[in-house]
């Protein structure tokens, strides 16, 4: 490879003043050519990366900008912003999405899982392998998570008419169940109230 680089620039360097006109034939884009009396002006160069474009200085004589304060026009804009924080939810008695709320009762139990800032439950499924390994996760659980961990497990041999493995992570606070089970754990959540 780099014999046949250097023979296509001794050709560039051969052939130079036929094709001096052409200034994107040259071995190195970002360099001048040197022809004598008449030369080629730069080239211009396309930066590959973020890191080796050249820094900017001055921001105001590369972009041409107006700083306009117009209070009609700023209501237009601040529609686009997201949320500092994430509204509270109206209670309704349905919700057209198919959402349901936690309910008060939920509180009384020995475990708790907690809703995420979106209000939605916090049970995931995680595909590794190339999909072929599946475990379903159930974060943000308070109080007794052993607990919450044989109900689990009693609900899933129900539920799937065989044995569900399970692992508990006390510090994280998360249970890992073996298999794609998001749904069936959503409606059980949803019966005890989370």
């Amino acid at each position: 490879m780099a014999t046949v680089w250097r023979s296509q620039c001794a050709f560039t360097r051969f052939f130079i003043g036929k094709i001096a006109q052409i200034p994107n034939n040259s071995s190195d884009l970002g360099t001048k050519l040197s022809l004598g009396p008449q030369s080629v002006p730069w080239v211009s160069r396309n930066y590959s990366n973020y890191a080796h474009s050249p820094l900017v200085s001055k921001v105001k004589d590369q972009y041409e900008f107006d700083v306009v304060k117009n209070p009609p026009e700023w209501a237009y804009v601040e529609r686009l912003l997201p949320f500092d924080t994430i509204p509270a939810v109206s209670p309704k008695e349905k919700y057209p999405s198919g959402w349901i709320p936690p309910r008060e009762e939920a509180r009384n139990l020995p475990f708790f899982v907690s809703r995420t800032k979106n209000h939605e439950l916090p049970i995931y499924l995680n595909i590794t392998f190339r999909g072929m390994r599946k475990i379903t996760q159930i974060r943000k659980i308070d109080g007794d998570i052993w607990l919450l961990n044989d109900e689990i497990k009693i609900y899933l041999k129900e539920a799937a008419k065989r044995y569900v493995e399970t692992k508990v992570h006390e510090l994280g606070k998360f249970i890992e169940v073996k298999g794609d089970y998001v749904n069936v754990l959503r409606d059980w959540a949803h019966t005890k109230g989370f």
